[in-house]
């Protein structure tokens, strides 16, 4: 495995919402992965929990609010210049108008047939799999 990164690891969140079938997913605007599509998420600040780091970051890209559920998975991702520790929970019940927002240059809700024909962040599939089986059938 080739290493890139030269600093520690930074704790990320990402989250995956899910309403009437359909998951909420953002369009990166900025590196990495700028224009890929991918989970709302982002970096946690110095003092933040990771269940108040995916709050602040649902709202700040899509300006909604959701039920959040635990951690789901955990994933390490390395690249040029980066070396993340995300940490990936569930949310159901959304609540409030979808905008982009800070990071996000567009953010929609996806059937995961529509998925397919997206071009993604690598792993979206597995995470949004795992997602499923976390999550609990909305009332």
């Amino acid at each position: 495995m080739t290493r890139t990164a030269e600093a520690p690891p930074v704790p990320a969140v990402c989250i995956a919402v899910w309403h009437d079938e359909m998951v909420l997913l953002v369009r990166r605007g900025r590196e990495p992965n700028k224009d890929l599509w991918a989970l709302p998420g982002g970096k946690v600040d110095p003092g933040e929990t990771i269940l108040e780091a995916a709050k602040r970051e649902l709202f700040e890209e899509t300006n909604l609010r959701a039920e959040l559920h635990d951690i789901f998975h955990r994933k390490e991702i390395v690249g040029a210049g980066f070396h993340y520790q995300l940490h990936c929970l569930s949310a159901v019940n959304p609540a409030g108008e979808l905008r982009a927002g800070d990071d996000a240059s567009e953010a929609r809700w996806y059937s995961p047939d529509d998925i397919a024909t997206l071009q993604t962040v690598p792993g979206l599939t597995e995470i949004l799999r795992r997602s499923r089986a976390d999550s609990p059938p909305a009332p």
